[in-house]
């Protein structure tokens, strides 16, 4: 059935000013016969004009449902649950992430979380001063308590391999962290299972 554009508007798709500017804006159609001008109606296949308008309004609802899922899926990578409804919108997008923002903040200074630069230089200084301090223990103690140099090489012996064990169970401790999922109490119940002694 062709018709003109008050045909089209009279099925109810739209009003008439948008569905002007959607018909200006067609490349070449089969369903519009000919194109509108002064003075000139539109000659339009009324049942294909509703069939495009149809398909174009699935697609826009496809690709809103498409960002909800991706904004979605981003409001849950941030940890965050994501706002109810059809779709997450840019200004929803820009408040889980201020949310995210705040809440990391808000853990930093309640100490909840702490720079991994910072633990790493605070316990390699820790592990440096103990290493300076451990080299020189049996020559200390052999100043306090008289001992043979057969026994100032075992108390030396004996440091040496507790430092290397240490040292082992620091390493084995970081990589259970990552493996247990950040279960540090499991990794420290293991090295203190395994202690050597």
């Amino acid at each position: 059935m062709l018709g003109n554009l008050a045909d089209l508007v009279a099925t109810g798709l739209a009003s008439e000013p948008t569905l002007r500017k959607w018909l200006k804006d067609q490349g070449d159609c089969a369903w519009i016969r000919k194109r509108g001008s002064n003075g000139d109606a539109y000659e339009i296949d009324i049942p294909g004009a509703i069939t495009a308008w149809k398909e174009r309004e699935a697609e826009k609802v496809a690709a809103e449902r498409e960002k909800s899922a991706l904004l979605g899926q981003m409001a849950l990578d941030l940890g965050l649950s994501a706002s109810s409804g059809p779709s997450i919108s840019i200004a929803d997008r820009r408040a889980l992430i201020e949310e995210e923002i705040a809440a990391t903040k808000l853990a930093q200074l309640r100490r909840e979380l702490v720079s991994v630069l910072s633990v790493e230089a605070a316990v390699g200084d820790i592990l440096s001063r103990y290493a300076q301090r451990a080299a020189t223990y049996s020559a200390r103690l052999a100043k306090k308590i008289d001992l043979s140099r057969e026994q100032l090489a075992a108390i030396e012996a004996m440091r040496t391999a507790d430092q290397s064990w240490f040292a082992e169970q620091l390493r084995n401790w970081g990589r259970d962290i990552v493996e247990d999922g950040g279960d540090s109490g499991t990794a420290l119940a293991s090295a203190a299972g395994n202690d050597g002694c």
